[in-house]
């Protein structure tokens, strides 16, 4: 018998796109929406569900600036670090299993392929699912970022796990930590453990997370973009463009690619909107899905009303709101998951961004169940996922 009771979908009523469909919140959701666009972003869409499993959605502004083409609900965007959420799911329900155990350590599970990370016999995988590891962060690498944004930007490269955890190597950089004596934000540790659900399950990741998630939750519309760029075939949804804001600041900091050029109306005050749709990330275990805002509701929902995982692997997964209500408004944690307080309560949540231009948002209300996915086409503002959190979703939470 199976672990994992599937959340009903076919009680979920989804916002279809039509003017018929909307109710009142969705044109106050549209309303507020089109508020947040006066900050400068091309586009932004939510969906929100309450507990009662009623859904509103609005989406506001363009999914391609060039073409003028309007931000629709079924547009597809790259859920960036969201796609950690997939992969912690996968690595709980291995331990669900008795596959894996948290104790772990990743040179027992991975062996010589991370000799020459610091600290391999001791890192356990429950440190890599938190952040606790002391990894050094691949993501904020400049030999990374050159090609996917810098002089040596290649559409088309994609970095093989061991590529990736090689830059970690003792010898080329410090590690910002010791294991357990922090949490320090790194992609490495779940590119660590995507190859450790390979040696658990005995299949290739992206089948394990296809067969084991995507399928069963019906996320038709959501793909590894890696196999995108290694097919050429067009996708089950039409993306949308990604934009980044290249500010002086940027400028200084990295050589963008002339390939990206400016936007069709880009002048901001703050610097010029670039199209950087090809500069999005592409690490299969760590921010590699495409998806829709529908689809991720599916998982969002199964995932926050418990039917994924064992009881104990869900308090593993949302321990980082363990006591936030006691601390000060808008303090900020991160485990395996992120949690805040705000003065209408505490989130949990997973946000992702990217320099392919997005920014992304998975939330849920401790206080209210409340549930809240979305995204802004746009990266470089550094307020995007604080203007969901507390002009969007406040919002909603306030409307209650």
């Amino acid at each position: 018998m199976s672990l994992y009771r599937l959340w009903p979908l076919l009680a979920v009523v989804f916002w279809t796109g039509s003017e018929d469909a909307c109710s009142s919140d969705d044109h106050r959701l549209k309303a507020v929406l089109d508020q947040v666009l006066e900050q400068g972003y091309p586009g932004i869409a939510v969906l929100m569900e309450r507990p009662n499993g009623e859904v509103y959605a609005a989406a506001a502004g363009y999914a391609d600036l060039g073409e003028q083409l309007p931000l629709r609900m079924d547009h597809a965007f790259h859920m960036a670090s969201i796609t950690k959420t997939f992969t912690a799911v996968a690595v709980l329900r291995l331990i669900d299993e008795g596959k894996l155990s948290l104790d772990d350590t990743m040179a027992e599970r991975l062996e010589s392929v991370v000799d020459a990370i610091p600290h391999a016999s001791r890192i356990t995988v429950a440190q890599l699912l938190d952040h606790s590891s002391g990894i050094y962060p691949t993501n904020n690498d400049s030999d990374y970022l050159n090609t996917l944004i810098g002089l040596r930007a290649d559409p088309y490269f994609i970095w093989s796990p061991e590529e990736l955890v090689a830059l970690a190597s003792g010898e080329r950089r410090e590690p910002p930590g010791a294991p357990g004596e922090g949490h320090f934000y790194s992609d490495t540790n779940y590119v660590l453990l995507g190859m450790i659900v390979e040696k658990a399950s005995g299949r290739p990741f992206k089948t394990f997370i296809r067969e084991t998630l995507l399928e069963p939750l019906r996320m038709r519309s959501t793909w590894f973009y890696s196999d995108q760029l290694a097919t050429r075939e067009p996708p089950p949804a039409e993306p949308v463009r990604g934009y980044l804001l290249a500010t002086d600041e940027l400028r200084s900091l990295i050589d963008i690619n002339p390939m990206f050029e400016p936007a069709p109306g880009g002048n901001r005050k703050e610097g010029v909107l670039l199209e950087t749709t090809l500069a999005a990330e592409r690490i299969d275990a760590a921010a590699g899905l495409i998806t829709t805002l529908p689809d991720l509701h599916r998982f969002a929902s199964a995932l926050f009303r418990g039917q994924l995982l064992t009881a104990r692997s869900q308090a593993f997964l949302l321990s980082a709101g363990e006591g936030m209500g006691h601390e000060p408004v808008d303090s900020d944690r991160t485990r395996a998951l992120q949690a805040i307080r705000k003065p209408y309560g505490v989130l949990l949540y997973k946000q992702g961004d990217g320099p392919g231009g997005v920014n992304t948002l998975m939330a849920y209300s401790q206080a209210s169940g409340a549930i809240f996915i979305g995204f802004t086409n746009v990266f470089g503002y550094f307020d995007e996922v604080d203007l969901m959190m507390d002009r969007v979703f406040a919002e909603f939470e306030n409307g209650q």
